[in-house]
Formats: C-alpha cells, structure tokens, sequence
C-alpha cells in the first residue's frame, strides 16, 4: 500500500524541514511512502528546504488559496499511485507522528475518509484558542452535522487522511475553502467517515495563524463557500427550510391583522402588512416550487458526478495498468 502525505504551504521554510524529516517510515499496512509539498506561491525558501528532506515539490507561480492547494495535493498523488492520502497543515500544530494512527481505520478497511478532531470528549488539544474560534467551530460542526446527517465533533481540522477512491470523488470549486466542502462531498457519495483524537497544538509554533488573526474575513470568504455547499447537498431541505419561514412569518403577520379586525372592525393602522404578508406566502410557494427543482437538479448532477467518478477510475485503472506493463518490461 502506497501513503502520500502532502503538506500546502504559504511560507513555511521555519517549519517545514522538521515536519518532513519527522514523517515516520514504519506506519503498520504501507510498503511505500512519499512526500509533496504544495508551494502556494511562497516567498520565502519553503520549495528549496522542502526539497532538500526529500520532497517532491509542486510549486503555484502565486498564492491560489487553500482549496487550489488541497487539489493540487490530491491531484499529485493520485498521478503518483498513491492508494491512501494524507494531508497535514505545515504549520506545526500537527505532529507527523501521528499519522500512524490517523491512517490506521483506513489501512484496516474501516473507514475511506479519517479526520482529526481537536474537541472529542477526551480532547488533547493544548496551548491558547480564541473563544471565537472555538464558537464558529462549534457552530460549523452543528451545521455540517446537521446537513450530512452524521455528528461531528470538529470539521475545520486540515489534518486528514482518505483513501484513493475517496479522493476521485472530490472536486473542489473554491480556490480558499475545501475542507466543508470536501467533507459534504464525501458524504453525499456515502464514504466512510470516522474521526481520531489526537493531540494537536492550538497555535502555531512559529507565527501567527493566518485564519484566528482575521476571522472576519476568514468568515467572509468561507461563508459563501459553505452555503453553496449545503445548498447543493440538500438543496429540498435548504430551500424548504427557506420556504417555511417564509410561510411562517407570512401566516403569522397576516394572522395578527386578521385578529386586530376582528377585535376593531378595521385593518388600520396595519393594513400594509396585509401586502407584505401576502407577498411572503407568494414568495413562500416560489421557493418551494424552486425546492422540488432544484432537488431535480441535484439529483441529475449526482448521476453525473457517478458518472465522472467511474471515468475517473476507468482512466485511473488503465493508467495503472500501463504503469505495471512498462514495469513488466523492465
């Protein structure tokens, strides 16, 4: 079985020669290893360092963000023949120790997707979190566990592993977020997907983390990525939902007036809600309609995902199979 681990990086040349040297060799399952490093667009000497403890690096000519980074990993490996991918901050947080045990579900056939979790119920995170942080944690993971049907305890960690099939199923639009998205996609497709307590540092161990000193605009440009991700996944449930206010808030308005005649004989002073609570109950049925289509939608774009999926393997399958013959040959 062979492990790629891959490492985005924005200027990491402090950390990340330490964090490749301490990628373990002797992971239980895995005859072959390999490391890449995607250099998203550094400015300091993250490709040279990287390069010189062994990794392969796969260099953006500017910073793409970190969704271009996380295909350009995936993508990496899988041209590599990679059959299980992991996927680790450089940042220092994580250690690569552990990468024995995040990909042991999945080296034992009991998970395709593994992810780490800071806040489990024997949480060993250590060091300083920001209270905000931890509350749009908190938030995400009721509204991703709320859509995918499955409880998590934490959906933002960068530290993941999953399998080669896993990772032909995921195709991340956002060039900043992937992780949500990602983590919807291999839901939606009824991947397996577990999470494993480890130990993780809440800061960085040198710098400044880019995401806690400007969550403002972290959660400027990550919120659009995760309501589109949610609207796809379900989007009956997200347009109902919608929907239902909609008609809740319109009933409710107009129910108030219709009380006031009663009691008055006269509409006055509230008779323009009698428009606006008409116009909600009208707007409450448009999105319904929009609901059952685009639940139509979806449903034809998750046919055509399979589709894909299964080209991707086919494509991936006869590359492998040219790979052996010219090994053959050898």
């Amino acid at each position: 079985m062979k492990l790629v681990v891959y490492l985005p990086a924005l200027n990491e040349a402090a950390t990340i020669g330490a964090l490749l040297d301490a990628i373990p060799r002797d992971i239980p399952g895995v005859t072959e290893l390999e490391t890449i490093v995607v250099d998203d667009g550094s400015t300091d000497r993250t490709a040279a360092v990287a390069e010189r403890h062994g990794a392969r690096v796969v260099r953006h000519p500017r910073n793409l963000g970190t969704g271009r980074a996380f295909m350009s990993g995936v993508q990496s490996a899988l041209a590599d023949g990679a059959d299980v991918i992991v996927g680790i901050d450089a940042d220092g947080q994580f250690s690569p120790a552990d990468i024995r045990l995040l990909v042991a579900p999945i080296v034992t056939g009991e998970a395709d997707v593994a992810l780490c979790t800071r806040f489990g119920p024997n949480s060993k995170l250590t060091g300083r979190m920001p209270r905000t942080k931890r509350a749009g944690n908190w938030l995400l993971c009721k509204i991703i566990s709320l859509t995918a049907g499955q409880e998590f305890t934490d959906v933002s960690c960068g530290f993941r592993a999953f399998t080669r099939d896993a990772a032909l199923r995921v195709d991340v639009h956002s060039d900043f977020e992937y992780i949500h998205e990602s983590l919807l996609a291999w839901r939606r497709f009824g991947q397996r997907v577990v999470e494993v307590e480890l130990p993780v540092r809440a800061e960085r161990a040198i710098g400044e983390s880019r995401i806690a000193s400007s969550l403002s605009y972290y959660a400027l440009r990550a919120g659009p990525v995760l309501v589109g991700a949610i609207r796809d996944y379900s989007p009956l449930k997200f347009f109902g939902s919608l929907s239902i206010v909609a008609l809740v808030a319109s009933v409710s308005i107009g129910g108030g007036v219709f009380v006031h005649w009663l009691k008055t004989g006269e509409t006055a002073p509230y008779t323009s809600f009698i428009i606006v609570s008409v116009g909600g109950v009208l707007l409450a049925v448009l999105l319904g309609a929009v609901a059952l289509l685009a639940d139509l939608i979806a449903r034809l774009k998750f046919q055509v995902e399979e589709i894909l999926h299964d080209t991707r393997k086919a494509r991936d399958s006869q590359r492998e199979n040219w790979r052996a013959r010219q090994d053959s040959k050898l």
